[in-house]
């Protein structure tokens, strides 16, 4: 008789508890964050039945999770990758320029972006715009890194090697991994690839595009090593160099495009 008592005290505890608790439902493939006022914590909701506490709040917007961003040398798209692969996107975004040790090269390459789940927070935290500029400015600081120590024929004789470095910025084309930028910004980085790497048209210009590759690289290398804080870094790359603005933002058509990218991430159902 005890044991039956037990069971129906603790059956009307959490009956109780579940009276006290507000049922959220979300669509296939949505997503929404909840914050708790006195505590800060947040919880997330994703496709199906959750439960949230009364006192919670939900923040707006909702999160598609299977919208995704395209970052490329050239710009950043909103688009599915499937579309930019099937209808061959890749062949027209802008390369850029890159020094090496004799000469400059023209680069292109592309990745992909969508939420990633458990870190919704730390994508709205630092916002879709900030975490799609960043991605290009990893991207851009390795390659350069690497091309600037090297002879221009070394280089175009293994491209194989850009390509995996591009790949390794990321953790790889193993969606699995997770690399320190997707913890950080709450994203999954996927299919980051090179897609060309050339001498393009050479000119009297070749001099003067020799001049902007290496001081823009100059400029984040010196950032790079005053600041160890990995987001202070980024603040600062995007915020005080005028040279990396110059690189970064004068690129057709990209103010739109970041200006839309917080919209491809919200509620919208993927488009293809």
């Amino acid at each position: 008789m005890i044991a039956s008592l037990a069971s129906v005290l603790i059956g009307v505890g959490l009956l109780g508890l579940l009276a006290t608790l507000v049922v959220i439902y979300k669509p296939l493939y949505m997503a929404q964050l909840s914050l708790n006022p006195f505590g800060g914590e947040t919880k997330e909701h994703h496709q199906g039945l959750s439960t949230k506490a009364p006192w919670a709040i939900l923040q707006q917007p909702e999160i598609n999770m299977q919208s995704e961003i395209i970052v490329t040398s050239g710009g950043i798209l909103v688009m599915a990758w499937e579309k930019f692969i099937s209808e061959k996107v890749y062949e027209r975004i802008s390369p850029r320029i890159y020094e090496t040790a004799d000469s400059v090269l023209y680069g292109s390459w592309a990745t992909a972006i969508r939420p990633r789940k458990g870190s919704l927070a730390q994508l709205i935290l630092k916002t879709p715009q900030v975490v799609a500029l960043m991605a290009m400015v990893e991207v851009d600081l390795v390659v350069s890194d690497y091309l600037a120590t090297r002879p221009t024929t070394e280089v175009l004789h293994d491209k194989r090697a850009i390509s995996n470095l591009v790949a390794g910025v990321f953790g790889g084309n193993d969606e699995e991994a997770t690399s320190p930028f997707e913890e950080s910004y709450g994203v999954v980085v996927s299919n980051p690839r090179l897609f060309d790497l050339n001498l393009g048209e050479r000119s009297r210009e070749a001099a003067e595009k020799l001049f902007e590759a290496k001081k823009f690289r100059e400029a984040m290398e010196d950032l790079a090593s005053q600041i160890a804080d990995s987001d202070k870094r980024s603040n600062a790359i995007l915020l005080a160099t005028g040279m990396a603005k110059k690189n970064i933002y004068n690129i057709e058509g990209l103010e739109g495009a970041v200006k839309s990218v917080a919209e491809a991430f919200a509620s919208a159902r993927r488009t293809s």
